[in-house]
């Protein structure tokens, strides 16, 4: 099951819906008073740092009597550490933010904690989990960004087809980790039609290297002209600091999100709880939308110009439960024939 959205002002209408009450509910006085007697909290995040920083620095500038930390990595990396840690009886992280399939995984190890912020009943009913384990923060469509000095905006492929054209072999750059948009098309396509595609696209010689950040980086640098599955966000940001990028989207928009959640063993539990109202808030929403972002809560704009137009397919959290199948199959079908 997919959910299909246009844009987030339209999602009130849609997936509006009753959110369940506050688990673990204690009056806002309450957790302030113990969150002082914590006196820290510990966050563990694939935000870049500057950013998360700069959500920190606001926090603390509410909560000046906490003193926040932060660790920083890519899902894959992210995920990694904690189980390490958790393996070895380590519970570091109060509060953790990374994509729904590291999340999926920290909740299906029962690495997170039941907890509903009150600033849950602002956000869609689709980015509140039912069970009470997480809140998605924002959400990250993926684009075709390009480099402006080596191809047309009018050249860009429009449609996954016109990548099989000739003229992009050996020019297009893609991240051999996220195998998820490779599993959303053989649903889209389906199976045996999606895998005939995948196997001509493969045949494009494609230029992979590992994070998105890296590769929107190579391409304004013109190591290729185009970047399949970028991150809008991350296209966003280099086209606002004057770099020679932009981007296009392929309608409907395949789509991700950023949950939050709290440790089910967090040594700062309360300090966590101010955090995640925190960025759910329309404050933090704010932030989040100033990094070029598209954040969940209804009423928070993002300030990026022609998502309007747009139909966006978010995948459902359990498509998890097929990544690692469906990372060896991108691995077999992309990286292994090289």
């Amino acid at each position: 099951m997919q959910t299909v959205i246009r844009i987030w002002f339209l999602l009130a209408l849609i997936l509006a819906g009753i959110f369940p009450s506050s688990i673990n509910a204690a009056s806002p006085d309450a957790v302030v008073e113990a969150a002082k007697k914590e006196g820290a909290l510990v966050f563990y995040t694939s935000m870049t740092v500057g950013q998360a920083q700069e959500m920190l620095n606001a926090f603390k500038a509410k909560y000046p009597f906490l003193e926040p930390k932060m660790y920083r990595a890519v899902g894959e990396r992210l995920l990694t550490k904690i189980m390490t840690e958790t393996q070895a009886g380590r519970y570091e992280f109060d509060v953790v933010q990374s994509a729904e399939t590291q999340a999926y995984f920290l909740m299906k190890k029962n690495l997170l904690m039941k907890y509903v912020s009150p600033e849950s009943k602002f956000l869609p009913k689709s980015f509140v989990d039912p069970q009470g384990y997480w809140a998605a923060v924002y959400i990250m469509p993926n684009v075709t960004a390009f480099n402006t000095q080596m191809v047309k905006r009018s050249e860009v492929p429009r449609s996954y087809e016109e990548f099989l054209n000739p003229k992009w072999k050996g020019k297009i750059g893609m991240d051999p980790t996220k195998p998820e948009w490779f599993a959303w098309m053989l649903k889209q396509m389906g199976e045996e039609k999606g895998l005939a595609y995948m196997r001509k696209l493969a045949a494009q010689d494609l230029r992979f290297y590992p994070g998105l950040s890296l590769l929107t980086n190579l391409l304004a640098s013109g190591e290729f002209p185009l970047l399949l599955n970028d991150y809008l966000h991350t296209a966003e940001e280099i086209k606002r600091k004057g770099g020679p990028v932009d981007w296009v989207a392929q309608d409907p928009v395949y789509t991700k999100f950023q949950p939050i959640g709290i440790g089910a063993k967090a040594s700062h539990p309360n300090a966590a709880k101010l955090f995640v109202d925190f960025v759910l808030s329309a404050e933090g929403q704010k932030i989040i939308a100033s990094f070029a972002r598209v954040p969940t809560r209804l009423g928070v704009p993002t300030n990026i110009q022609g998502l309007e137009k747009f139909n966006f397919v978010v995948d459902e959290f359990s498509a998890a439960d097929d990544f690692n199948k469906n990372y060896e199959l991108f691995q077999k079908i992309f990286i292994k024939r090289q």
